[in-house]
């Protein structure tokens, strides 16, 4: 084999070895939170959303780290507002259910509904239990333009403070 072809094979062979450390969905469904949750932070880092959600979930969890559910709520607003229907859906329940947050029926609302409109239809099943008038929907649904259009690293999560 020649040398250029040979210096290849190895090169390929150590970036796939490289390449299986930062796979982050693997790390988590094998059940290495720690690596998983390291993985996801980075990507996080750099903007990715639903690495984002999954830092969040590791929070919610308490998966690789202490389980926090303001931080997860931190995590899961700024996936939320970066248009992941996942971390809105995450966000949705943590409103109605006032985990992490102060519990919120109008933000619970308005991140659900948020998040059919982004793809998600298990937010539908939560929204379905949410009992709140016309008025109050238009209002969340207002709320939640608000915080999308805000950018996203000026954005105040004050709403995610612990209850």
């Amino acid at each position: 084999m020649a040398p250029a072809v040979l210096t290849l094979v190895v090169a390929l062979i150590s970036l796939g070895a490289c390449c299986a450390d930062n796979d982050g969905p693997r790390q988590f469904r094998e059940g290495a939170y720690g690596s998983s949750f390291k993985t996801f932070a980075r990507r996080a880092d750099s903007g990715d959303s639903a690495a984002i959600n999954f830092v969040g979930i590791h929070y919610y969890l308490g998966l690789g780290v202490a389980r926090d559910l303001g931080a997860a709520a931190r995590w899961f607003t700024r996936g939320a507002r970066a248009g992941n229907a996942d971390a809105q859906r995450n966000l949705g329940v943590l409103y109605l259910r006032g985990w992490g947050v102060r519990r919120d029926y109008e933000m619970a609302y308005g991140w659900l509904f948020e998040a059919i409109n982004a793809g998600n239809r298990g937010a539908q099943n939560y929204l379905s239990a949410l009992e709140i008038t016309p008025n109050q929907t238009m209002r969340a649904r207002l709320r939640v333009a608000q915080q999308l259009r805000q950018p996203a690293e000026s954005a105040e999560l004050r709403d995610a403070e612990p209850p």
